[in-house]
């Protein structure tokens, strides 16, 4: 023991760098208890205990570490554990129940492990999250520690930063993050890379959805579907929860293979700036301000020096999204039907891509919504695109019932030094679907495995005058499925598919429960998700909740394989006065947007 607890000493000497959370342990913040794993295998990192909405404090354990000899620290003298004098820097078997006393001061503690699953440890430079917090797109160096389940460690080493990511998932309490470690590596057997997502799940209470989508994506061959696998992410001493950890979409043969033209744009821009040159500082040029998203044929760009290189040749990511998020993005263009799309790659594109890719993706879109399947140039929609993608992203947003389809999160890419082509996917952020959407739209409830709904997904965007609703345009899916031919190659590639699919409801959510289960308790724990902490009660609500993933898995794939996409016209419920509102509304507002519109005539597609 002596010889453990002075290896244990050595090591939480050699850490001491590590921050202190102010505010987690007591509530005069008089008294703190850490805890780490003693393991000389493992580096200790040092983690707070936390304490719970119902005055009880909680041992977060990675599922690396043994719960049973936790080292623990104390700030004060006079501990005692369980009623027995405690040492800090002793190593200690807490149970799963006990209590810490303190100068005549109570503590109620429970310990709750984590199985099967990696850890993350984050700590930053500043010691805290506020700067993060307060500014999504800002960046913090710090340092990262990633340990697989066995306790080995896939990196340790330098972080170039974490910070925000998402749009509505970064208003919750449980935040998502982007991360960018100082080497690429494999994590958890994926492909190797710098850059990685955590995202947090928090709408999900499986927190499955996406470890589904992504691998059941993969299975059926739309390709560069995001890898995952699940981790327990500790930042600053502070556990956060269990997160996802994700590839990130990005130009990069082990994401996307297509050429980067965010790194041609980059080497002009250094080559004629310096090696100091931070694109940020680029001239925005084409159409910007709070309405871009709404001005029809206009795109926006930055000012890259003109050179011998520059070309619009190259691997293009877009993002179909929301009008009132498409402002904040740097480069994007807006298609003919109002349709926002934001560039992912090249993220700093110039003039001559964007008015590349913007004629490209109307060419697509005219081809689609034109009655005959042609666009005025006489190319049909698989000149244009990738039939199998398209068949493949759409029927799998169906079997998911996926609200955002076509909305937002909704990818397509293209190489013109391949062949050409535009293709749908990857995939992403499927956290709202397979019947955890509760928010029926324009007719369609998502959340009923027996009724199509992608197909009828409506594209909707908010006037200049604020948050209205209106101008319910078909998405592009929703018009694919007007077409013949796509429903056609649908039935006969979801023939081919749902074999796949339907496994998932048999055995995939199954096995994904079963490794998530413990790391999931402890993340519903830590953030009160089902109003409860008592760790029996959040099991069985957790179990209630995986159980109707599967039913709804299990009938939305036997609904679909008897309806076979039967796409009927949908009949809706009309009030005139309601409808003659908003065409006058629609009326002032495209009024409004034309003479905004008059301010950036520079470049329209």
């Amino acid at each position: 023991m002596k010889k453990v607890v002075s290896v244990v000493l050595s090591l939480l000497f050699a850490f001491s760098c590590v921050s202190l959370l102010s505010g987690i342990a007591a509530a005069d913040n008089a008294f703190t208890v850490q805890f780490a794993s003693p393991s000389s295998e493992t580096t200790p990192e040092i983690t707070e205990w936390y304490k719970g909405e119902n005055g009880e404090y909680y041992f977060f354990v990675p599922s690396c570490w043994d719960a049973s000899g936790l080292m623990l620290k104390f700030n004060a003298d006079g501990v005692k554990l369980n009623g027995e004098n405690a040492v800090s820097g002793e190593v200690y078997d807490l149970g799963e129940k006990g209590t810490i006393s303190c100068a005549g001061t109570e503590y109620k503690y429970n310990v709750l492990s984590s199985a099967k699953i990696g850890s993350v440890f984050i700590e930053t430079e500043s010691g805290s999250l506020d700067n993060v917090h307060a500014d999504k797109d800002y960046k913090e160096k710090g340092k990262i520690t990633i340990l697989n389940k066995k306790g080995g460690v896939e990196y340790a080493g330098s972080l170039d930063y974490i910070k925000g990511r998402g749009n509505q998932t970064w208003e919750y309490d449980k935040r998502p993050y982007n991360i960018k470690l100082g080497e690429k590596v494999k994590l958890f057997g994926m492909q190797k890379s710098a850059k990685w997502c955590l995202i947090a799940n928090y709408d999900d209470k499986t927190l499955l959805n996406n470890s589904i989508m992504y691998n059941a994506a993969t299975e059926i061959g739309l390709s560069y579907s995001p890898e995952c696998q699940p981790a327990d992410v500790f930042i600053n001493g502070e556990y956060k929860g269990s997160y996802l950890v994700t590839s990130k979409i990005e130009a990069s043969g082990k994401r996307i293979d297509v050429e980067n033209l965010d790194d041609v744009n980059e080497e002009i821009c250094l080559t004629v700036f310096g090696e100091d040159f931070d694109m940020d500082t680029l001239t925005k040029c084409g159409t910007y301000g709070k309405f871009a998203g709404l001005l029809e044929n206009t795109y926006k760009y930055v000012d890259v020096p003109k050179n011998p290189v520059s070309t619009a040749d190259g691997g293009y990511i877009i993002e179909l999204e929301l009008a009132n998020r498409y402002t904040k993005e740097i480069s994007g263009f807006v298609s003919s039907r109002g349709q926002p799309a934001t560039m992912k790659c090249p993220e700093y594109a110039t003039g001559e891509q964007m008015k590349f890719i913007s004629s490209y993706y109307q060419r697509f879109e005219d081809a689609v919504f034109s009655e005959t399947g042609k666009n005025s140039e006489g190319e049909s929609i698989s000149d244009l695109a990738d039939m199998a993608s398209l068949c493949k992203y759409y029927l799998i947003s169906e079997w998911a019932s996926n609200m955002d389809t076509g909305l937002t999160s909704t990818y397509f890419y293209l190489d013109t030094t391949k062949d050409g082509k535009l293709y749908a996917g990857p995939v992403w952020d499927y956290d709202i679907a397979f019947g955890n959407n509760h928010s029926p739209r324009y007719g369609c409830n998502y959340d009923n495995p027996n009724e199509l709904t992608v197909c009828y997904g409506r594209q909707y965007r908010n006037t200049v005058f604020g948050s209205i609703d209106v101008d319910e345009k078909p998405t592009i899916f929703n018009q694919l499925c007007r077409n013949a031919d796509f429903i056609a190659e649908c039935r006969a590639i979801w023939a081919d598919i749902s074999p796949v699919l339907n496994v998932w409801a048999e055995d995939g959510v199954a096995d994904l429960a079963s490794d998530l289960r413990a790391s999931a308790i402890m993340n519903h724990i830590r953030w009160n998700t089902y109003g409860t902490l008592d760790a029996e009660e959040v099991g069985k609500k957790y179990d209630s909740d995986v159980n109707a993933l599967k039913s709804f898995i299990t009938t939305r794939t036997s609904f679909l394989n008897i309806n076979n996409f039967k796409i009927e016209p949908k009949e809706e419920k009309t009030n005139f006065f309601s409808n003659l509102g908003k065409k006058i509304l629609t009326w002032l507002n495209n009024m409004f947007e034309k003479f905004i519109v008059l301010f950036h005539l520079e470049n329209k597609i």
